[in-house]
């Protein structure tokens, strides 16, 4: 060996290894975090629509409105609320009104909306999946809130 000594070499050697495996477990630990994005980005989600429906005198709004939506598709329901929201009539009936809202629920996560009617109004929520199958309905006592909750079925189980 021209001028470098055995200790040297074993000394780069050795760095050279140490300096390898932490490249390699980097990459590693990122690989897995890109594998989990990647799942997330491409799990199956459905479309949900939440509607309630309120018939009675004071069918123009519901309060205490609280339902889950899907921060991004893959990730588990939240809860996102709102302390009054207007109804829209519905055409044909004379005392009855809607409200609807739109979210994106991943498959086999929880989807759960629920509304506290005026006094003396009755209402009814409904979870549908793309608009149409309905998954989860139920009616309220006047006066009292409504709630429904199910767990959205994985695809192909529609």
């Amino acid at each position: 060996m021209h001028g470098t000594s055995r200790s040297a070499i074993n000394r780069t050697s050795t760095w050279l290894a140490a300096s390898s495996a932490a490249l390699v477990l980097g990459m590693g630990l990122t690989g897995c975090g890109a594998v989990d994005d990647w799942d997330k980005a491409t799990a199956d989600a459905w479309a949900v629509t939440y509607q309630v429906t309120v018939s009675g005198e004071n069918a123009d709004a519901l309060s205490d409105v609280s339902y889950l939506d899907s921060p991004s598709r893959g990730e588990d329901s939240a809860e996102v609320t709102e302390d009054s929201v207007a109804t829209t009539s519905d055409a044909g009936k004379k005392d009855g009104s809607s409200w609807t809202a739109e979210s994106v629920i991943t498959a086999e996560k929880d989807a759960a909306i629920a509304a506290t009617p005026a006094e003396g109004s009755t209402a009814t929520c409904r979870i549908l999946l793309d608009g149409v199958k309905e998954i989860a309905a139920q009616t309220g006592k006047p006066g009292e809130r409504v709630e429904c909750a199910v767990t959205t079925p994985a695809f192909g189980e529609k």
